[in-house]
C-alpha cells in the first residue's frame, strides 16, 4: 500500500530512546526528548489533537483550544507531579481500615458527620473546576492536561471517602451553610484558567490543605484520622502546582501579579454580601477540638480553632510568598481571602 507523500509535512523525529530511571521505570519526567521535549511558549497552530514532537498533516482542524501559551498552564515540575499522582494513588473502599472505626459519642460524631458535609462541598468545585478546564488545553501541554486528569481522580476518592466517614457510623450527611456555596460558585463562574488556577489550586486548595491538617489533629478515631492523612497527601501535590504555576508565570512575567491580585478582589467583592464563615462547622471544629460539647470545652476548642486560623493566616501569605509574590501583595490577597474565621475555598 503507497504511504502518502510526505514531502511537505517535514521530518518525525528518529533514534529517540529515553533514558530509564533506577528501579522506577519510564518516568515522563525523564521523556522530555527530542522534540517531544521541545515545549514551545505558544501552542503551534494547525496540528489539533497531534502529540507534542510529531509531524501534522498541513490541513489538520483546527479544534479551537483556548488555553494555548506556556505561560497560562506550565509548571516545570508538572511531568514529576505527575509522576507522584500515580504512584500515590490508593483506594477509599480496601484502603481504609473501615472496621476499626469505633462507636463514638453522639454529639462527637454529629462534628465528625457536619465537617465531613463541608469537606464533600468543597471538594466538588475541586473536582468540577478543572474538568472544565480540560479540554481548553492544547494538547502540546499534554501534561498539564495528564496532571489535572490525576485531580480530578483524586477529588472523586475524596468525595466518596468524606461520604463514607458521613455514613459508616450512625450519623449520617448533615448542613449546608449559603455562604459556603455563593464561595465555590465564586470559583465555578471563572473563565480564566490563571485566575481560576490560582483561586482553586493555591488559595483555595492551600486553605484546604491547612485546615485537613487541622481536622487530623483533633480527629476522634484512627478512621478518620487515616482519611485525613491520605486526602492531605493528594492535596499537597495540587497546592504544589498551584505554587509552582504561579512561580513560572510570575518568573516569565512579573507584572502579572497584578491579574492574580485582581482575581483576589473579584472573589471577594463577590462573596461581601454573604453571611462569612460556616457555623456549623466553627462548632463543629470546636467540639472536636476541646474534646466534647460541653460549654466549657467548647469554649476551650474554639479558642483553639481560632488560633489554628491565625497559623493559617501567616500559611497562606508564606505560600504567596514562597510563589513568587512579594510581601505587601501577598499580605493583600491573603486579607481578601479571609483572615481569622473564613474557612472558604
Amino acid at each position: 500500500m503507497q504511504a502518502p507523500d510526505v514531502t511537505q509535512w517535514g521530518e518525525t523525529d528518529w533514534g529517540i530512546k529515553v533514558p530509564l530511571a533506577d528501579g522506577q521505570g519510564l518516568r515522563l519526567d525523564r521523556a522530555l526528548v527530542g522534540r517531544y521535549g521541545e515545549v514551545l511558549d505558544e501552542a503551534p497552530v494547525g496540528h489539533g489533537m497531534a502529540p507534542r514532537g510529531a509531524v501534522a498533516e498541513p490541513n489538520t482542524p483546527d479544534f479551537g483550544f483556548r488555553i494555548t501559551r506556556k505561560i497560562d498552564c506550565w509548571a516545570d515540575d508538572v511531568p514529576e507531579l505527575y509522576e507522584r499522582a500515580k504512584a500515590e494513588q490508593w483506594d477509599a473502599t480496601r484502603d481504609i481500615p473501615w472496621h476499626r472505626l469505633p462507636q463514638l459519642p453522639e454529639e462527637i460524631e454529629r462534628a465528625v458527620c457536619q465537617i465531613m458535609t463541608f469537606l464533600v462541598e468543597n471538594e466538588y468545585i475541586a473536582l468540577y473546576l478543572p474538568s472544565k478546564f480540560i479540554s481548553r488545553i492544547d494538547p502540546h501541554y499534554t501534561e498539564v492536561s495528564l496532571l489535572l486528569a490525576t485531580q480530578v481522580k483524586d477529588e472523586a476518592r475524596h468525595i466518596e471517602v468524606y461520604t463514607k466517614r458521613a455514613l459508616a457510623n450512625g450519623g449520617g450527611l448533615q448542613y449546608v451553610y449559603a455562604s459556603t456555596q455563593w464561595a465555590l460558585k465564586s470559583l465555578m463562574t471563572q473563565e480564566s484558567y490563571v485566575k481560576a488556577s490560582f483561586l482553586l489550586h493555591l488559595l483555595g486548595e492551600g486553605t484546604f490543605l491547612d485546615m485537613l491538617k487541622f481536622i487530623e489533629d483533633i480527629a476522634p478515631d484512627p478512621v478518620t484520622r487515616e482519611i485525613l492523612v491520605r486526602t492531605r497527601q493528594d492535596e499537597a501535590r495540587h497546592v504544589g502546582y498551584g505554587v509552582s504555576h504561579v512561580r513560572y508565570l510570575l518568573r516569565q512575567d512579573p507584572s502579572l501579579s497584578n491579574e492574580l491580585l485582581e482575581a483576589a478582589e473579584e472573589r471577594a467583592s463577590f462573596l461581601r454580601a454573604t453571611s462569612g464563615a460556616n457555623p456549623f462547622l466553627q462548632r463543629s471544629l470546636a467540639v472536636l477540638a476541646g474534646g466534647g460539647p460541653e460549654e466549657e470545652k467548647v469554649e476551650r476548642g474554639a479558642e483553639r480553632v481560632r488560633e489554628f486560623y491565625r497559623k493559617m493566616y501567616e500559611t497562606r501569605i508564606h505560600r504567596l510568598m514562597l510563589a513568587g509574590l512579594d510581601g505587601d501583595k501577598a499580605r493583600k490577597i491573603a486579607d481578601l481571602h479571609g483572615v481569622g474565621g473564613k474557612a472558604y475555598m
